[in-house]
C-alpha cells in the first residue's frame, strides 16, 4: 500500500469518525463476543480543564474539529496545543501530539470567534435573502464581510475563486441553486467548495478538504441555523488544503 493510498484512507477514516460512523453507528461503544462493551476508537472531546492563557510555544486551534489539516505544519517548537472547550480531537492528531510530546489542553483561545483578521466574502446569486443581517452578525464576531449580490453563478464561482486565491479570505455563497453552486465552485482551481445540514456537518466537511468556500441554500432551515452553520465555518478560518489532495484541489 502507497503512502498516498495510507493518507486517503486516513482522511476517510477520520471524517467518518468525526460523523459517528466509525467502528459504532451511533457512536457507543461496541460489545465484544462475551456481551461486554469495549472502547470504540474514535475522536473524542478534549478532555482536559480550561487552559491557562497561551504563552510562548503555544499553539491555539479555533476550529470545532481538529485534524491533521489544522495542524499540518504548525507543530515545530510548539509545546503546548490549545483548542477551545468540547472541540473534537482526531485520533491521529492525538498520536502526532504523543509522537512529538506536545500537550493537548482545552482553553478558550478566542471566545469561539472568527480571526480578526479574516475577511469573508459574501456572495448571494439567485435569492431575495438579504445578507445585511447575516453579515452584520460576522463583522461583530471579528470578521471583516464583504456582501455582493450577482445574478450568475458561473459568475459567482468565478469572483469567489480569484477572492479566496488571498489566504485571509473565506467565501460563502448563498444561492438556491446549491448542486449547481457546488459543481461550478469546485470545478474551479483553488476553490474547496462545502456545504452541510447543520454547524457540525459543516465543521467536518471543512476540515476533510480545507474548503474555502461554503454554499448554501437559504431556504434550507431558519435564518439562525444559517448563521450558526456560516459562523461555525468562519471560526476555523482560512483552511490549507490537505496534503494527500494538493495536487488536486490546491
Amino acid at each position: 500500500m502507497n503512502e498516498l493510498t495510507v493518507n486517503i484512507e486516513r482522511v476517510v477514516r477520520e471524517v467518518l469518525a468525526e460523523m459517528g460512523l466509525s467502528n459504532a453507528e451511533s457512536g457507543k461503544p461496541k460489545a465484544d463476543g462475551d456481551g461486554r462493551e469495549r472502547n470504540a476508537a474514535g475522536p473524542a472531546p478534549c478532555p482536559s480543564p480550561p487552559a491557562a492563557a497561551a504563552v510562548p510555544g503555544d499553539l491555539s486551534i479555533n476550529a470545532r474539529v481538529v485534524t491533521m489539516t489544522e495542524v499540518a505544519g504548525r507543530l515545530d517548537g510548539v509545546r503546548r496545543l490549545l483548542v477551545s472547550r468540547g472541540a473534537i480531537v482526531t485520533p491521529a492528531v492525538r498520536d502526532e501530539l504523543l509522537r512529538r510530546g506536545i500537550m493537548l489542553a482545552c482553553g478558550d483561545p478566542s471566545n469561539g470567534r472568527p480571526a480578526a483578521s479574516l475577511r469573508v466574502v459574501l456572495v448571494t446569486v439567485g435569492t431575495d435573502f438579504d445578507p445585511a443581517a447575516l453579515a452584520a452578525g460576522l463583522a461583530r464576531e471579528g470578521a471583516t464581510v464583504e456582501p455582493v449580490t450577482l445574478d450568475c453563478l458561473i459568475k459567482a464561482s468565478e469572483q469567489l475563486a480569484a477572492e479566496t486565491a488571498h489566504s485571509d479570505t473565506l467565501g460563502v455563497l448563498i444561492t438556491p441553486h446549491t448542486a449547481a453552486g457546488l459543481c461550478l465552485a469546485n470545478r474551479l482551481r483553488g476553490l474547496r467548495a462545502v456545504t452541510g445540514s447543520d454547524a457540525p456537518a459543516v465543521a467536518v466537511a471543512a476540515a476533510a478538504v480545507g474548503a474555502n468556500l461554503l454554499v448554501l441554500d437559504p431556504r434550507a432551515g431558519t435564518f439562525f441555523q444559517l448563521k450558526q452553520m456560516v459562523a461555525e465555518f468562519c471560526r476555523g478560518g482560512a483552511r490549507p488544503c490537505p496534503a494527500v489532495f494538493r495536487t488536486r484541489l490546491a
